[in-house]
């Protein structure tokens, strides 16, 4: 084992100096974290994937993206979710609708909403049209019944067996079960919906358009930015060679024992880390800052669990928060917080002068 970590820090050594020169290049210019729109769930991401697969986009490339798309997410779908032979419909005649209106909400929530990209295909062979409805999720929670309700929309619009509803998300996780439950029926995986993730299947459809808009650079070179966005989203950055190298060493026959082990202890040694240097750092920071801290951890790599809050006595209500909302130390947030369960969203004329003050595009809330 510590021959294999030995190997390992050799290699993230040279991938340290690689990641150097690339920035030295201006390699890691990318226009969307400059304009703090990476977490834009309908602005960034659903414009950019529904302006590269518009067949009469100002890409150039006509139907060409939309295609790898189809072909990509034919390869990926389980048996019982087969695409009909997308090669008898005009791909060219496509339409992409963008926050698509499906109704007003109802009451009980079971219809309406807004879908975030369906692609509609005509067919002169079929007597009705065919859709993939995308439900994008960046960080969004879901909503009430959501995927529930774009099956009910498509159910009218398209009829069974003539749509496909896709969840997608940065790591392919499944959807809450309040959205996909309705009081008489459950959304099954597999069945009625199917999860793709950005990390793959997006990040390798964007590998395959860079290599088709060859010929167009201003559009490849706008691929390829989007393409390192959804790389470090997704925790996929490392450079392609050496994640190989690294891959290959792990699979080794040698050393699977030794990443076995590794990978049981892995959450402990991420909760040691985060229960000393984090903890130490944490406490330095207030003391330097005359701030009251509180930490609050079961078990830093639980999502929820691993949170540390600032605060002052005058500040009342509120303290500075900082929290993991994902397992494994992800999706790092911080923001202004209310500081008891009692107190949690009702402080409304307080929250109009925060968002007032802080005055940009940035500004995300929930009920804390």
């Amino acid at each position: 084992m510590e021959e294999l970590l030995n190997k390992i820090n050799l290699l993230l050594q040279e991938e340290s100096i690689i990641k150097r020169e690339k920035k030295k290049r201006g390699e890691y210019f990318n226009v969307f974290e400059i304009m703090h729109a990476q977490s834009d769930e309908v602005h960034t991401h659903s414009a950019i994937i529904a302006a590269l697969l518009n067949p009469k986009g100002i890409h150039g490339c006509r139907s060409a993206f939309l295609s790898l798309f189809m072909e990509k997410l034919s390869d990926l779908l389980q048996k019982d979710l087969k695409l009909p032979d997308y090669e008898e419909y005009d791909l060219e005649k496509c339409k992409i609708y963008v926050e698509h209106y499906a109704g007003n909400l109802t009451s009980d929530k079971e219809e309406g909403g807004r879908i975030d990209i369906i692609i509609e295909f005509k067919s002169a062979k079929r007597d009705r049209d065919y859709a993939v409805i995308l439900e994008n999720k960046i960080y969004a929670n879901d909503q009430a019944k959501q995927l529930y309700r774009y099956k009910q929309f498509a159910d009218k619009q398209y009829g069974k067996g003539h749509y496909l509803i896709i969840y997608l998300t940065l790591d392919g996780h499944y959807p809450s079960e309040g959205s996909i439950t309705s009081k008489e029926y459950m959304l099954k995986d597999g069945v009625d919906f199917c999860r793709m993730s950005y990390g793959d299947f997006i990040l390798e459809w964007l590998s395959a358009c860079k290599d088709k808009a060859s010929s167009v650079p201003i559009v490849r070179e706008t691929i390829t930015q989007y393409y390192n966005l959804i790389a470090k989203m997704t925790n996929r950055d490392m450079e392609t060679s050496i994640n190989e190298e690294l891959i290959n060493m792990f699979a080794n026959r040698r050393n699977i024992s030794a990443v076995f082990k590794i990978n049981q202890i892995y959450n402990d040694v991420l909760n040691r880390v985060c229960n000393t240097t984090l903890l130490e750092q944490i406490k330095e920071i207030a003391d330097d800052l005359n701030l009251h801290c509180k930490c609050r951890q079961t078990n830093w790599c639980k999502r929820w669990n691993g949170q540390f809050f600032f605060s002052r006595h005058e500040w009342k209500h509120f303290c500075i928060g900082f929290e993991f909302m994902r397992d494994n130390l992800s999706d790092f947030n911080y923001g202004i917080r209310y500081k008891e369960e009692t107190e949690k969203g009702t402080l409304t004329d307080v929250e109009e002068k925060i968002r007032k003050r802080l005055n940009d595009g940035r500004f995300r809330q929930n009920l804390w």
